[in-house]
This record gives C-alpha cells, sequence and structure tokens, in this order.
C-alpha cells in the first residue's frame, strides 16, 4: 500500500472517530448509575451519582475546574450549542479570566485567530486567513456563534491541532522517522495508554484492514491530543493564560473516559478537570446506515462528569446549495460538474465557466462562494456573473431545498 493512500485511509477513519461517539453502536459504556427511563432532551445527568442536575447546578460543579472538556459530535447544531452555553455561563461567572482551546484549528492558524477575537478582521477576512474550508472542511455555521461571542468578548480561542504537515509525516513514516526539522516540533510524547488504544481497537480495528494502518491510525489520534494538550499547558502557562480557565471543544472521542486530552493535560500541568458530553438522544434514521456496529471493552473508567442529553440536528438539508463542483487555482473559480436539477442547472450556468461574481461580491476562491451562498435562504435570488470563452454572462438563481447529500464518513 502506497505511502498516499494509507494517508487518505487514514484520513477518512480519523474523521471518523472525532464523531464516534453518535457513530459507533455497541453496549452502552459501565455506568454506575445507568438511567431507569430513557432520557429526556436537555436533561443533565452527573454521571458519578446519577442525579439529574440544572444548568446552574452543572455550571456551579464545573466552576470548580481550570479545563473543562466538551466533547462534541462536529456535525450536531445541539452539540454547538451546549457548548455555547458552557462558555457564556462560565464568562458569566468569571468575566475576563475564561478561554477556549478548539480542534477545529491548528496551529499555524493561531495569527488569523488572535486577529479574529481582537476584531481586526471580517468574518470573510477570517475564513480566508484561517483557510477554514481547508483545514477543517465543515460547515462554518456549526461554529458561527461561538466564534462570534468569543470575539465580542475577546475570549482567547487556542488553535489546538499540530500543522498538516507534521501529522502527515508522522502517518506516513511514523514518529522516529520524521525529519529534524520537523522533530523540533514534535510535543513530548507520553506512555501508551492501554486503555485508550483497547477502546479505539474496539471501535475502529476492524475498519483498518492491517494492524501496521491500526498502529499508524492510533499514532496520529496521540499526537493530535499530545499537541493540544502542550498547547493548552503552553496557553494556560503564558501571562495571556495565568489564572484563566479553558474550555476545550474537541471530538468526543479526545476527552471521553480522560484518556485523551485530559490525562496528557495533567501529565504537563496537574489541575482540576471536569468532561461533559452532549449526548444524542436518538440518531435520525437517515444517519442509521454510518452507524458502526462495535464491541467497546470493559473499562473501569467514567466516561464523563456530565451528560447533557441532546437532540440530533445537522445542517445539511437547511443550507442552500448552489448544486455545482468547482475548483480553484490562482484566483479563478471553475466550475467542473452542475448537478441535475440544482439552482445552477436551473439558472443555466455551464459546466466549464469561470465564476467572476456572487451578487456584485467578486469570487476569487472557493471561500468567497461558500460564504456568500451561506447567506441565503430558500426563495432567496442571487445574481451570478460567470465568464465562458471569454465573454462574460449573467444568470439569476433561485434557491431552494435540494436533497440531503449522503455523507461520507
Amino acid at each position: 500500500m502506497t505511502p498516499r493512500l494509507l494517508s487518505l485511509m487514514l484520513a477518512i477513519v480519523l474523521s471518523a472517530g472525532c464523531a464516534a461517539g453518535r457513530y459507533a453502536q455497541g453496549p452502552h459504556e459501565e455506568v454506575p448509575y445507568p438511567p431507569k427511563e430513557k432520557p429526556k432532551a436537555e436533561e443533565i445527568r452527573h454521571v458519578p451519582t446519577g442525579l439529574e442536575v440544572s444548568i446552574e447546578g452543572a455550571m456551579e460543579m464545573l466552576s470548580g475546574a481550570r479545563l473543562i472538556c466538551v466533547g462534541e459530535t462536529h456535525d450536531n447544531i445541539h452539540a454547538h450549542r451546549v457548548e455555547l452555553t458552557v462558555i457564556r455561563e462560565l464568562h458569566n461567572r468569571f468575566p475576563g479570566r475564561v478561554a477556549v482551546g478548539m480542534e477545529m484549528f491548528r496551529e499555524p492558524q493561531q495569527e488569523a485567530l488572535d486577529r479574529w477575537t481582537g476584531g481586526e478582521l471580517s468574518e470573510l477576512e477570517f475564513l480566508k486567513e484561517s483557510k477554514w474550508y481547508d483545514n477543517w472542511g465543515s460547515d462554518f455555521g456549526y461554529y458561527r456563534e461561538i466564534l462570534r461571542f468569543a470575539r465580542e468578548n475577546r475570549i482567547d480561542v487556542v488553535a489546538l491541532n499540530p500543522s498538516r504537515e507534521l501529522q502527515e509525516a508522522v502517518s506516513r513514516s511514523g514518529l522516529d522517522n520524521v525529519s529534524e526539522e520537523l522533530r523540533a516540533k514534535l510535543p513530548e510524547m507520553g506512555p501508551p495508554d492501554l486503555w485508550q488504544r483497547a477502546a479505539m481497537r474496539g471501535i475502529f480495528g476492524g475498519h483498518l484492514p492491517t494492524e501496521g494502518m491500526f498502529d499508524s491510525f492510533f499514532r496520529v489520534q496521540v499526537l493530535w491530543e499530545e499537541t493540544m494538550a502542550s498547547r493548552i499547558v503552553d496557553y494556560l502557562k503564558s501571562p495571556r493564560g495565568e489564572g484563566k480557565k479553558m474550555v476545550i471543544l474537541a471530538g468526543g472521542w479526545h476527552v471521553r473516559h480522560g484518556f485523551g486530552i485530559p490525562k496528557k493535560v495533567i501529565r504537563r500541568m496537574p489541575m482540576p478537570y471536569a468532561i461533559l458530553l452532549p449526548q444524542e438522544i436518538e440518531v435520525p434514521e437517515e444517519k442509521r446506515d454510518q452507524m458502526m456496529e462495535v464491541e467497546l471493552p470493559r473499562s473501569p473508567l467514567l466516561p464523563a462528569d456530565f451528560f447533557w442529553y441532546v437532540p440530533y440536528e445537522d445542517l445539511e438539508g437547511k443550507r442552500m446549495r448552489l448544486g455545482v463542483r468547482i475548483d480553484s487555482h490562482e484566483g479563478r473559480v471553475v466550475v467542473q460538474r452542475v448537478e441535475e436539477g440544482s439552482p445552477a442547472e436551473k439558472a443555466g450556468i455551464p459546466e466549464g465557466c469561470e465564476i467572476v461574481s456572487f451578487d456584485g461580491n467578486p469570487v476569487t476562491d472557493t471561500t468567497d462562494l461558500f460564504y456568500w451562498i451561506a447567506e441565503k435562504r430558500e426563495g432567496d435570488v442571487a445574481i451570478v456573473v460567470y465568464r465562458l470563452d471569454g465573454v462574460e454572462r449573467q444568470a439569476e438563481v433561485t434557491f431552494f431545498r435540494m436533497p440531503k447529500r449522503k455523507a461520507h464518513r
């Protein structure tokens, strides 16, 4: 198997791994007081006691921690609503003493984050400077309100993930075979956690064809978490982070059971921490074909301090789509394919054309187009100027809801 193919397969599995809390299906993890009835939406349970607590009660208990880890399902808007609630409530209790660490940003994006929270960038400028769609790729709408709240309240946001270059090098070659230049950027790596390895094998082992591929996957998972832990501690020890609490937003399996980010932080800098997991009360019918049948190993570790039960709802099908596949190169955005029955097809936008502007706004890369389309609602109209064979033409596009696309995980 070529290194390129191995890297691609690992990337696919890793992207699924962050949402595995929803897609992994098997026996419920052992908790001392399992619920006697199906939990209701917005119910919050204190896992060690099994007691239901109010938002105020949960926040009172979370206030004793310096590190508050929220393990999300990336494509559930209700999980992000919980994250924003936690950040807002802690900010209200400790104004000026709360920071946010986000898995969704890589270390090289920190300058763009600082300029965003400092009020120097518009939203579109931030998306471009942070290379949001290249690095994370998910709909920015999932995180918009969180990042706007951080900017409005001058809350520091710390990019936690390693650079793509470092991640891909470790995936291909392992920790011992990266270049000297990249080796200098490696975080301190602790001994592997046997419970974490067993859990990851239970979830993903059957989906990776060889032992070597699982080892590569696990190396990258640990590299992510060691880097995130290192970034967290560096910030909290810095003058900007001194005396602050930090809310961590990361995929559920980076914080669940504590053997991921929390343990790796505590190894570097002992501090009180808490784990809160938004838990989906059910999986929609259209998502069930993505669920993985797994057998999680028995573990003495509690999955979290709090379960916050939420519905599941994504943005797929809610956002408007133009219905084109595009490529961006040297300031040109070219339509490669037009979907049948799409707003683009109905408006007469042809394959092979270059998109010049959208409602009078210049389009020079894919971020421009994603951003302006995201502003549209069902029934809205946009004027798209395109160029074909050197001639500029205009199309009037009316947006409507297209069928949900099948998710790839």
